[in-house]
């Protein structure tokens, strides 16, 4: 039987969470994801889990020119510091001290303004490899595999959950029978934009170009792939400085994000994961710096890094755990795959 999802209501939701069967089935498949994603990552990866901090002066997504991400600051004794947008930061030291693969599975908050795609606090998880973005992006595709075999696996809750349980099924066998996830470059995904009278959706500024909201939808249905697609090789300055330039081309970078095609019209899509190679050469960090007008004063630590004998390059993504369930379930809001969403200026308890 089809679930209803209770209607959000910041003052009482607490007692939804308690007595309401749509947030029991939830709970379940949350669990199943976690159990899923701490046994591919540790088990058949060889990774360690990483716990991590909550507080931090060196925050990693919000900033450059491009950011729509806004750091959370918070007065910690004296000092003004920021809850972690991202654990990226402290999965690469962990990984120079004898690891291949880190990973850790926690909480990011960011302070931009929460709607059907954007959470104020939402669940990561995060992995740093010693080596290449080739050599992450096909581990990050089993792990989306294995996640979707897992949801499969889960019949009831997925009829209980799903919006749509055939579009949930139909998804589920196209992502399974895929060998690989097809590809496209930042460069073709502007000119197929273009080329179909949505130039609009591309942002240009003297920094580069980026794509505006919904433009991952339309660049899905113009696509009409039917599996999860990835879009490469951004444009340098409107990513964060850490992103490694791509040797061919100093103006792009080695980063990639997965885009997600709605299981039908009007439910959620877009970016879930997105992946990158990191910076290994100071030179290229600092120019990246001062090319994206960053003062280097939180991250001297992170620009050391690269002078310990025992550095070596390293690659890294994030998966937002809310996103992924609001797309398996074919739902819209975001908010309705977390047990507690904590939304900027909005009370809610506990």
């Amino acid at each position: 039987m089809k679930l209803n999802i209770p209607k959000y209501n910041p003052r009482t939701h607490y007692l939804r969470v308690a007595d309401s069967q749509y947030f029991r089935e939830l709970t379940k498949l949350r669990h199943y994801i976690k159990i899923a994603t701490d046994k591919y990552w540790s088990e058949t990866q060889g990774a360690y889990n990483v716990d991590l901090f909550m507080i931090t002066p060196s925050i990693s997504s919000p900033m450059g020119p491009s950011s729509d991400s806004e750091a959370i600051s918070i007065k910690f004794g004296d000092l003004k510091t920021f809850l972690v947008d991202s654990a990226q930061f402290g999965l690469e030291p962990v990984l120079m001290n004898g690891f291949d693969k880190v990973y850790c599975y926690l909480p990011s908050m960011r302070g931009e303004n929460p709607d059907e795609k954007h959470l104020n606090q939402f669940y990561h998880c995060e992995a740093e490899i010693r080596g290449q973005i080739d050599d992450l992006i096909p581990l990050v595709e089993k792990y989306i595999k294995i996640l979707v075999k897992t949801i499969k696996d889960l019949p009831d809750i997925v009829e209980k959950l799903a919006l749509d349980d055939k579009a949930t099924r139909t998804s589920i066998e196209a992502v399974l029978k895929a060998q690989k996830f097809p590809r496209i470059t930042f460069d073709e995904a502007v000119g197929l934009l273009e080329e179909n009278g949505f130039g609009r959706l591309v942002n240009y500024t003297k920094h580069g170009r980026d794509l505006k909201s919904n433009s991952e939808i339309i660049l899905s249905q113009l696509l009409r792939y039917k599996t999860p697609f990835w879009i490469y090789g951004y444009d340098r300055d409107r990513v964060p400085f850490y992103q490694k330039p791509d040797p061919k081309d100093s103006e792009k970078v080695l980063n990639a994000d997965l885009i997600f095609p709605p299981l039908f019209e009007g439910a959620f899509g877009g970016e879930i994961i997105g992946c990158g190679q990191r910076q290994d050469n100071k030179k290229e960090i600092l120019e990246s710096l001062f090319r994206q007008n960053i003062s280097t004063d939180s991250y001297e630590w992170y620009i050391h890094l690269r002078d310990l004998a025992n550095y070596s390059g390293t690659s890294g993504f994030g998966l937002g755990i809310e996103r992924f369930i609001t797309w398996i379930l074919g739902q819209n809001n975001i908010r309705d795959a977390i047990l507690y969403p904590r939304l900027k200026n909005i009370r809610t308890y506990p």
